[in-house]
């Protein structure tokens, strides 16, 4: 098995690391990495109903996708991400408890009273410090999760929490109480050291391993991947599946009831009451929104040509748009 540790920070370039292996390599693969302070989704969820996008975009925070299935997640440099890819020709020896056992056992090794949990987590004192996905390709699967270390639990719960502004059947996070790693050892070691130990475990448990970092030229078509894919609006907003979306707001003084249906990311009908003699303002609005993309920046430039038309200084184009996510 070949053991690396990522030298990336970049969510979307260790995304693509893991996507690169699974379908270019026939190794199998352990992998480490840390990311920069990130919310990822799960592929088949829709990313606005499962974050806070004020928040998120307030902390530059990265918003993510990735290929598996399962919650959202958020990362931060006190977060370790671990991944396997194994090739499996039986599809009936797939399962979380098989590729997840070594993190498991490295993990009690380091003298922590890890468990698994009856869902796909690992939990200390019945609290979740990892959660799991997977992707399988063709004969290949991929198996990663997270190690909350010593993650901002408070930044973890305000980028997650949710406003239940919007209808759709996409896949749904369970939110589950957490805590870090590190509260459980000893005279914690820095994050590095610690994710040192966990390679060290693994490597040793692995039969026929083989250190061997990200070369050239797979560094070079693992970028393209991450420009092409991972880093896409279309990948990370535009692959939510179809939802509606409903607020109530206050604006200028008037009450807003605001909804429209969102299709590949695209709003392809809006429905807005507003007081009577605001009913040219409502058209206005109407006619942005529709066949525009449920993008912030987007949004608001346009919703910006309208703010020279509104006379109340109290109105705020930023503060309008953080209304509509």
């Amino acid at each position: 098995m070949r053991c690396l540790i990522s030298n990336s920070s970049n969510p979307n370039f260790n995304l693509a690391t893991e996507e690169y292996f699974l379908k270019n390599s026939a190794e199998e693969i352990f992998m480490l990495y840390i990311n920069e302070p990130t919310i990822v989704v799960g592929k088949h969820q829709n990313l606005y109903s499962e974050i806070n996008l004020p928040f998120a975009r307030a902390n530059n925070i990265n918003i993510a996708r990735r290929i598996s299935g399962g919650g959202t997640v958020y990362q931060d440099l006190n977060n370790i991400n671990f991944s396997f890819i194994h090739n499996c020709e039986n599809r009936e020896q797939i399962n979380f408890t098989k590729f997840t056992l070594p993190i498991l056992e490295a993990l009690r090794e380091l003298g922590l009273p890890a468990e698994f949990s009856g869902r796909n987590d690992l939990l200390i004192d019945h609290k979740k410090i990892s959660g799991n996905a997977m992707h399988i390709y063709k004969t290949r699967v991929l198996s990663h999760g997270t190690l909350l270390y010593n993650t901002d639990l408070k930044q973890l719960s305000a980028a997650l929490k949710t406003t239940g502004r919007y209808t759709d059947k996409s896949i749904k996070s369970v939110r589950s109480e957490v805590t870090n790693i590190s509260k459980y050892l000893y005279a914690a070691p820095p994050i590095e050291q610690f994710t040192k130990n966990i390679f060290e475990k693994i490597l040793k448990k692995s039969h026929n391993s083989l250190v061997k970092a990200i070369g050239t030229i797979e560094e070079e078509t693992i970028s393209k991947i991450s420009k092409e894919k991972f880093e896409t609006w279309d990948w990370i907003f535009g692959y939510s599946p179809k939802y509606i979306f409903r607020n109530t707001f206050d604006f200028s003084g008037n009450s807003i009831n605001l909804e429209f249906s969102v299709e590949r990311g695209l709003i392809i009908k809006t429905e807005i009451k507003i007081t009577p003699e605001c009913s040219q303002l409502a058209y206005q609005i109407k006619d942005i929104l529709t066949g525009t993309y449920h993008d912030f920046e987007l949004i608001k430039q346009k919703l910006s040509q309208l703010v020279l038309n509104i006379s109340d200084a109290k109105y705020n184009v930023n503060d309008f748009c953080n209304e509509l996510f």
